[in-house]
């Protein structure tokens, strides 16, 4: 059977956390019905690498889990229930319990999606809000939940992640390129690099992951990608890296728009297609 909703559990375990004056006063507002300042106040505690708070973790993760205050995760709300379990506190039984059902819902995903690994082994990552002007009345703005693009006066909303446990963003990068071919045009591509562990109980080696997006109009398409540019062995990744040496966007000898992987023993490339209309 499913566990006590955190609100009720906030009711019945109140006295037991007044010690924990901080995380109280997310649990406050969580009973007052002020989501947001409760997400606001319990988020920090949740997220401290050096003390990460059980109790706030357990609480944020209900706010995720319920989509109250912030948009709704079950990722990240298992992610933080899992934290929560594996810390003693009043909630760790009802944390393991909620972990468990969350992650069996995912049962048919790969070992290596890491679909409920404990936010206390592989601390969340989002990547940060980037706008990009495109040309007059055309823009695009990626944050962590979604994309917008602003197109002829309308704003078209993509739901899409752009976070996940383990994972460090690079800054985000845009691209125009002016092609020729199959017509003069100017093309804009998004470029996302990530470094994400390749399991959750790998705690050295990370990878470097390559996504290209392209905007056309109002609308944004999958252009093309790698998972693992360069994989290396560290505690925690490089804070920057000249991802130029890594990946060339250009415009090729025919006008085409192209992508090339520069990797000396595996070089690979292509021409990227028109999608939709312009």
């Amino acid at each position: 059977m499913r566990p006590v909703h955190g609100i009720a559990l906030a009711v019945v375990l109140a006295p037991a956390i007044v010690a924990a004056q901080s995380a109280t006063d997310g649990v406050q507002a969580l009973l007052r019905g002020d989501y947001e300042a409760a997400a606001r106040i319990l988020k920090p505690l949740a997220e401290n690498e050096a003390q990460p708070d059980p109790i706030a973790q357990f609480f944020l993760a209900s706010l995720y889990e319920a989509g109250r205050g912030v948009a709704r995760n079950q990722l990240r709300a298992c992610s933080l229930y899992a934290a929560a379990a594996s810390t003693s506190s009043p909630l760790t039984p009802e944390a393991l319990d909620i972990a468990r059902a969350i992650a069996e819902s995912w049962a048919a995903a790969p070992p290596e999606a890491a679909v409920c690994a404990s936010s206390n082994d592989l601390p969340w990552g989002e990547a940060q809000p980037a706008s990009f002007t495109l040309g007059a009345g055309h823009w695009v703005r990626v944050d962590a939940e979604s994309t917008v693009v602003g197109f002829g006066g309308i704003e078209y909303r993509t739901a899409a992640s752009h976070a996940g446990p383990g994972i460090v963003f690079l800054p985000m990068q845009y691209t125009p390129l002016d092609v020729s071919s199959p017509a003069a045009m100017r093309r804009h591509f998004i470029q996302s690099f990530i470094w994400h562990r390749n399991g959750p109980a790998d705690r050295s080696t990370w990878s470097l992951g390559w996504m290209l997006d392209e905007v056309v109009g109002g609308g944004i398409f999958v252009a093309a990608g790698d998972p693992r540019l360069v994989t290396i062995t560290a505690p925690r990744p490089p804070s920057a890296i000249d991802t130029s040496q890594l990946v060339d966007l250009r415009v090729n000898a025919a006008g085409e728009a192209e992508w090339a992987l520069k990797d000396p023993s595996n070089g690979r490339g292509g021409v990227i297609p028109p999608k939709g209309s312009r």
